[in-house]
């Protein structure tokens, strides 16, 4: 039974990160988020729960006292996307529902409901045995994520305040009707902690599991979250923190993601080409503002090429790889460019036509999808790996026909794995175009080859996967762009 539909918007996350002081930036900035392992915004864990439960209860008001969470956030939700909550079973006072995305399953929830209320009394803090209370008043949360390693965590313990309920409160009424304003804020409170505190900055939120407890419980403490860590998995790459406070007891489980991929500095890979082996090549490296389109840029710089950058959201990020390069005694200049638009503009601004077009243009490409194959989302590809890439061709020969061009393709074509059903066709029906430019288009050449998976935020995973040097993959396409394959 489908009880609720939402869109969550980019003013929705500011709602949610201003109420609960959660603003990673995997949450709350497009160009930081698209480094991380999502590829774009993702809607706070915490928020999906309240909005969620909000929804049951208002369906079922008869509902009450909540006395037991259990959350499980298995996949992303994006912000953009249309998230459904679906009731599964309710059951032995127990309900449980998901949050789906286009019938695939993104997270789990199980609430539990007690006869009775749990007590919000609040004991003397001074009595035997209760340590004096903490004061919220005098504690901050962090406004900048702390940047943590999985090394030294165990043990980490951190006091969190929890923020004015009313306001969360009021934001969805039936689910604080049914477990109390401050239980609902410390809630959103655990968002801050696994967001902006622990793990911190390159966090991901695994799974809540909480009971319901007196607020005193919290050792004299109504107005913070305590939390400690009990357990980490450098396997996983997991963090297990045990938390109690604002009427709720239990345990939070959060992921430490690999952090954003940084390519090899100029001075790393000085020496990989012989200086000036590239002398009088320009070249356009498409997608150049990070992943395989930055590392070729620097390769040839090192070479002697004069290099030009493209980027479509990232200037920040183009800018300081032109910038390197240029401090490397490179040449380098930016250009704006979306590879869905006319090229002309993009050529009109190159004083002579390149020697060499590189194409690292790419959506994003790991999605999560319920369906073997979504038509949409082929299109979305093909208009970037095909219909794109054959504009810009035909915009560069008309400079100079005898233009050298690179089209990456990948492994995944021919081993595919699931859920890559339509990037694996667009990057098909590229090198079909590439084949059929080398046979008609002469002296266009194209260098078509099929990638390993390498290092790129592209393809980052929560945990390390094994990859092939991303230097020698690109290395040996540069000479092969310049008739020298085999280097």
């Amino acid at each position: 039974m489908k009880m609720a539909e939402r869109i969550f918007s980019a003013e929705d996350q500011d709602v949610f990160a201003r109420l609960s002081g959660d603003r990673n930036p995997m949450h709350m900035d497009a160009l930081a988020a698209r480094r991380t392992q999502a590829g774009a915004p993702v809607v706070h864990g915490m928020h999906l729960l309240l909005w969620s439960l909000n929804a049951l209860l208002n369906e079922h008001p008869d509902l009450r006292n909540v006395s037991r969470i259990r959350a499980q956030f298995q996949k992303f939700v994006l912000v953009g996307e249309q998230a459904a909550v679906e009731l599964v079973s309710i059951k032995a006072n127990t309900a449980r529902w998901t949050v789906s995305v286009d019938g695939g399953v993104r997270c789990k929830f199980s609430v539990s409901f007690a006869d009775v209320e749990a007590s919000e009394s609040c004991p003397d803090e001074q009595a035997e045995g209760r340590p004096e209370s903490v004061s919220a008043a005098n504690l901050t949360a962090p406004v900048i994520p702390l940047e943590l390693s999985l090394t030294g965590l165990m043990g980490r313990t951190d006091v969190i305040p929890i923020p004015a309920a009313d306001e969360i409160a009021a934001l969805y009424p039936a689910a604080a009707r049914g477990m109390g304003a401050i239980r609902m804020a410390s809630l959103a409170t655990t968002s801050t902690l696994v967001g902006m505190v622990c793990p911190g900055l390159h966090s991901i939120y695994g799974e809540l599991s909480v009971e319901a407890a007196p607020l005193a419980v919290s050792r004299g403490v109504l107005g913070v979250l305590r939390s400690s860590v009990v357990e980490t998995d450098e396997r996983f790459r997991t963090v297990s923190m045990e938390i109690e406070g604002g009427g709720w007891t239990g345990r939070v489980e959060a992921f430490l993601r690999t952090p954003p991929v940084m390519q090899p500095s100029m001075e790393a890979l000085r020496g990989r080409f012989p200086a000036d082996v590239f002398a009088g090549v320009r070249a356009l490296i498409v997608g150049g503002s990070r992943g395989l389109g930055e590392l070729t840029a620097k390769l040839l710089a090192t070479g002697g090429a004069e290099i030009w950058i493209t980027y479509r959201n990232g200037r920040d990020d183009a800018e300081q790889v032109a910038k390197e390069i240029g401090d490397g005694r490179g040449r380098c200049s930016v250009l704006h460019w979306d590879a869905t638009s006319e090229p002309g503009l993009l050529l009109e601004q190159m004083a002579e036509a390149p020697t060499h077009l590189y194409y690292f243009a790419t959506p994003s490409i790991f999605r999560p999808q319920a369906r073997v194959y979504q038509p949409e989302r082929l299109q979305q590809f093909l208009t970037v790996y095909v219909d794109g890439f054959w504009t810009l061709v035909q915009a560069t020969r008309q400079r100079n026909p005898a233009v050298s061009v690179y089209y990456p393709s990948s492994v995944f074509v021919s081993d595919r794995p699931q859920g890559m059903t339509e990037y694996s066709m667009a990057k098909a029906a590229g090198e079909v175009l590439c084949a059929d430019i080398n046979a008609q288009l002469a002296p266009t050449r194209v260098v078509m080859t099929r990638l390993p998976r390498l290092a790129t935020d592209q393809t980052a995973s929560v945990t390390a996967v094994e990859t092939e040097s991303a230097v020698e993959a690109m290395a040996q396409v540069i000479w092969e762009m310049h008739g020298e394959a085999g280097h």
